[in-house]
């Protein structure tokens, strides 16, 4: 797929999300029905090769995904919600390396937690718990293309922050785009675990 048409693609994709986040409660699940088709597009699956086909998968994915993906939601505004909380009692006392530190650190654990979760929800039938567990357990064991991805999320993550102040500019492509960084390493890491055997013959072969 060219790159004019991906990012065309990932454009009605995020069309498609920020109208199914309108109700807010639905936001969580809106997400995973994104991943569910950015994690087909970083694969160029035919099946999300035209808006008909991507706007088939996205609401297939939303139908199924609608409790676990409220669940998720819940999980992320709560984690999130308290690290706010945290930041303002620290700023409130006065901020110092220690303080800062420790508000890094949970906000680290907070994002490795919410890392995998979407796309694993959006690929996967699991409960909840699994599906947090899982997304610490491949963060760890592919922890280079991991941190990578989140490096790059981190980035997309402040411009869309900053372009929130130029008439919300980011906020019409930049969600998708976070949904198709984190589904490149996402479908590779989903790929090697389902395909164990072929992984390990093509890596021979190299070898």
């Amino acid at each position: 797929m060219d790159l004019i048409k991906k990012f065309l693609s990932l454009l009605w994709v995020n069309i498609l999300w920020l109208l199914c986040c309108i109700p807010v409660l639905t936001a969580g699940t809106s997400t995973c029905a994104a991943f569910a088709v950015t994690l087909r597009l970083a694969d160029d699956d035919e099946e999300v090769q035209s808006f008909r086909g991507i706007t088939r998968r996205f609401f297939k994915a939303f139908r199924q995904d609608l409790i676990q993906g409220f669940l998720i939601l819940l999980f992320t505004v709560i984690t999130f919600g308290l690290g706010g909380f945290f930041v303002y009692l620290a700023w409130d006392d006065g901020l110092n390396l220690i303080k800062i530190g420790l508000l890094a650190v949970y906000f680290l654990v907070v994002l490795v937690l919410n890392f995998y979760s979407y796309p694993l929800i959006a690929r996967y039938s699991n409960t909840f718990i699994n599906t947090l567990r899982n997304s610490i357990a491949l963060f760890a064991q592919y922890a280079n293309s991991s941190i990578k991805a989140l490096g790059i999320v981190i980035v997309e993550l402040l411009v869309l922050t900053l372009t929130f102040k130029v008439y919300f500019a980011g906020i019409l492509i930049l969600p998708a785009l976070i949904f198709y960084t984190i589904s490149v390493p996402a479908k590779n890491i989903f790929v090697k675990i389902e395909n164990p055997e072929s992984t390990e013959s093509s890596e021979s072969t190299e070898d």
